[in-house]
């Protein structure tokens, strides 16, 4: 079975190509201020509903019971008494689901769908146990963005945690995951608008001068 780290390192160039399709409504405010994914706008731009329920819901006659969240149909069924952070990212991580199994859609997460079957022929282990893990770090990619997260690196997980609407636990993994993240992206771009010199990479200092301005710039300040 390969290990998480070797799954995420496979999939992160075309998870983010993906994350980046999701965003671009939100791809115009002052990142350094307010890095915020509004996840449910998005969910429901694609087509997805949201509903809140108790844990047990009576579905077709059947008893369904609802661990965070489940995805029926067009719609996520997120458990009501999971605090606001933890439904976040189970809109982000159904929101995957949802793609996947819409196999008519020619988009890159099919692209993600046959690179998780190679993983399978390839590799012992349980190809669900795989999706998982895709699935989460395409929901951490979708509500942590590596660009906007870099910006707010020096601050402490709770507030940085606090400014993404997520829980302290998913910056801690982000942060050892952007490692390898930005290893695989430096010295190409980090958006279609940062321009990166492809002979001499920048240090992390430049890189976020580099972003910080280019938010300003969208955002129309001065």
């Amino acid at each position: 079975m390969p290990s998480d780290e070797d799954i995420k390192k496979s999939f992160f160039l075309v998870l983010k190509k993906c994350t980046d399709i999701m965003i671009p409504q939100n791809d115009s405010g002052n990142f350094s201020e307010n890095p915020f994914v509004d996840i449910e706008t998005i969910a429901r731009k694609a087509g997805i509903d949201i509903q809140r329920v108790q844990p047990e819901i009576f579905i077709d006659k059947e008893i369904i019971y609802i661990k965070h969240a489940v995805l029926i149909g067009t719609v996520i069924f997120l458990n009501i008494h999971d605090n606001p952070e933890k439904q976040r990212f189970s809109i982000a991580h159904e929101i995957y689901h949802f793609f996947m199994r819409r196999p008519e859609e020619d988009n890159l997460l099919q692209a993600v769908a046959r690179q998780g079957e190679a993983w399978k022929k390839e590799n012992a282990g349980s190809i669900t146990a795989v999706e998982e893990t895709i699935a989460d770090y395409y929901a951490a990619n979708l509500l942590i963005p590596t660009e906007r997260f870099i910006l707010w690196e020096d601050k402490t997980d709770e507030e940085i945690a606090a400014a993404f609407g997520v829980e302290p636990k998913c910056i801690r993994e982000r942060r050892k995951e952007i490692k390898q993240e930005l290893n695989l992206l430096l010295p190409k771009n980090l958006s279609s608008d940062v321009k990166i010199e492809e002979t001499t990479p920048l240090s992390l200092d430049e890189l976020k001068a580099a972003l910080e301005s280019h938010n300003i710039h969208d955002s129309g300040q001065t």
